[in-house]
């Protein structure tokens, strides 16, 4: 008889939850459809390339950390080659 009782008032709380979200929806159904679709696919996207980055990380250290070794010091040659010239520029 008690779990009847929690079931029933579990299903009454559920429909009026549902009548109150409906009058108070601030958009149509359809479009709060879409939104939360184009939600979805943009979060499926970020994800799905969060993984294959990961995924190449972890299958292939080192030729990530070798990609990222030659990024950092093509910088740090920019970073050398501008320094070298405004120190030059000073001195002239």
């Amino acid at each position: 008889m008690k779990t009847s009782r929690i079931i029933l008032s579990t299903l009454i709380a559920s429909a009026a939850g549902v009548a109150i979200g409906m009058l108070y929806a601030p958009q149509k159904g359809s479009r709060t459809r879409r939104k939360i679709s184009e939600k979805n696919h943009q979060y499926s996207d970020y994800m799905a390339d969060k993984y294959d980055d990961f995924v190449d990380m972890v299958s292939h250290p080192l030729e990530f950390y070798e990609n990222e070794s030659k990024r950092l010091a093509k910088k740090a040659i920019r970073n050398a080659k501008k320094a070298a010239a405004e120190v030059k520029s000073e001195l002239k």
